[in-house]
């Protein structure tokens, strides 16, 4: 996504959007690409993937049954999420 449509679906003021996605570029987890007068970030899935496999590895002690379902999570990383339907998911939410 551009990162205007990034604030935009997430709700995030573009100076501190713009700092996380340094940040995340920085450590690689995004990719930048210029596209005329903007950017596009795409996520390094299979590095963010592995992050995850390492925090649940590490923050849980080896027992990730104390952690989240990661393998309910992994499943969910691996679908799509339109701007759409993350804005109406976030609405809902009390």
């Amino acid at each position: 996504m551009v990162a205007g449509e990034i604030a935009t679906t997430l709700d995030v003021p573009p100076t501190n959007l713009s700092f996380h996605l340094k940040a995340l570029t920085q450590a690689h987890l995004l990719t930048v690409e210029q596209e005329g007068r903007f950017q596009r970030y795409r996520a390094n899935m299979p590095l963010m993937l592995d992050l995850i496999g390492y925090l649940t590895a590490e923050c849980c002690a080896g027992h990730p049954e104390q952690c989240v379902d990661v393998s309910a999570a992994l499943s969910r990383s691996k679908r799509v999420v339109s701007p759409v339907s993350f804005n109406a998911r976030k609405k809902s939410k009390p």
